[in-house]
């Protein structure tokens, strides 16, 4: 059995979104827009989970699930880099 890499997911149903494609090596996902302020263009997102791809994939409304996923996955990245900017930020204060 092989193993899925790369996966791109087209979706003509959705207003929001052109396509996707998530590198489960890699942890990214590429989405294009069809319309909002990233109309006609393509963004990459690092570290993206696997798991809220697969959200995003099997919602009936992948627009309004990528957008609920976008949410979470820059609350979890601005959380993950506020730990260490409040570590090394504190003065004479030892981290450990």
């Amino acid at each position: 059995m092989r193993e899925i890499l790369v996966e791109k997911i087209i979706t003509p149903e959705s207003t929001l979104i052109d396509f996707l494609i998530y590198d489960r090596q890699k942890k990214t996902l590429q989405v294009t827009y069809k319309r909002g302020k990233h109309a006609g263009k393509s963004k990459v997102y690092r570290n993206f989970p696997a798991d809220s791809f697969d959200m995003i994939i099997t919602a009936p409304s992948k627009g309004k699930s990528l957008l609920r996923e976008l949410k979470r996955y820059k609350q979890e990245e601005k959380s993950f880099f506020s730990f260490f900017k409040n570590i090394f930020s504190s003065g004479d204060k030892i981290p450990y």
